[in-house]
């Protein structure tokens, strides 16, 4: 009897797989996960916010994050400015849960390298995600222009490019480092590290490469938000890797972010550690 008043459960959790391409209490955790993550961008504080979604701990909240979409809800809150999930419809459920089908992504394996340059400290309220930076550039205590021009005069530099690196999250305080600066090669040029500058060695290992559109400058911050929001929200989650968390992320800028040179437009790359999923 118990076989029987069970069937009709196991008949809609069999046409919701179906429909949905994702088993039901799959898709019930992520949503309370997306809920979550959007309260606790909201200010609020990461045990009440578990509690709220029955997660009980934040040890169990960021726990099932992970599991979910393959790396730490700090990941998202850094990179991504979250919004209330919406009320999906069936297709939207399925563009979502399997992942973005048409992007661009290079899985890499790249050698150690040493970035320096200027590092400054953030809250995230202030600059929501990394990719709202450029357009901090001009209200920010550093001038970055003469900046990046006493890097490229005082290293010997085998490419022109840029990296910027975020590090030293606090969790509490929304607070974390930024470092823009330049990819050092030429192992003699240590001794020309200055006194203000900071440096910061980047470990090899597999990356998934990603490079944004080509759009006009005026669309080029919006452009970096979007892509991350791709990476976070679609391809990571349903890809066979997940973030690790023992390396950095980075953004990298080479001639191709010079809009002069290319008639007004503007792209980059975006760089994740990633691991095959355990």
């Amino acid at each position: 009897m118990s076989i029987g008043k069970r069937q009709p459960e196991f008949i809609f959790c069999r046409i919701f797989a179906a429909l949905v391409g994702t088993p039901i209490m799959a898709y019930v955790t992520r949503r309370k996960l997306e809920f979550a993550l959007y309260d606790l961008s909201q200010g609020r504080k990461v045990i009440d916010v578990a509690m709220d979604y029955g997660f009980g701990t934040h040890a169990g909240f960021t726990k099932a994050f992970k599991k979910c979409f393959g790396y730490p809800p700090s990941l998202f809150h850094m990179h991504v400015s979250a919004q209330p999930p919406g009320k999906p419809a069936i297709g939207l459920i399925q563009s979502n849960i399997g992942g973005m089908k048409n992007m661009h992504v290079q899985i890499v394996e790249k050698e150690s390298f040493l970035v320096v340059g200027f590092e400054s400290r953030h809250t995230m309220p202030q600059v929501k995600r990394v990719s709202d930076i450029p357009a901090f550039w001009n209200t920010l205590s550093l001038e970055f222009g003469p900046l990046l021009s006493r890097l490229h005069h005082t290293f010997t530099l085998s490419e022109h490019c840029e990296y910027s690196v975020c590090y030293n999250v606090d969790e509490s305080t929304g607070e974390f480092s930024w470092l823009l600066g330049v990819g050092v090669d030429n192992r003699e040029d240590l001794g020309k590290i200055e006194a203000d500058m900071r440096q910061k060695e980047m470990p090899g290992g597999l990356y998934a490469v990603f490079t944004t559109p080509r759009v006009p400058e005026q669309e080029y911050p919006q452009s970096i938000a979007d892509t991350w929001r791709e990476i976070l929200t679609k391809w990571l989650p349903d890809s066979p890797y997940e973030y690790d968390e023992s390396r950095l992320d980075f953004e990298r800028y080479d001639e191709r972010d010079h809009a002069w040179l290319h008639e007004g437009t503007c792209q980059m790359e975006i760089a994740i550690p990633v691991r095959k999923r355990s």
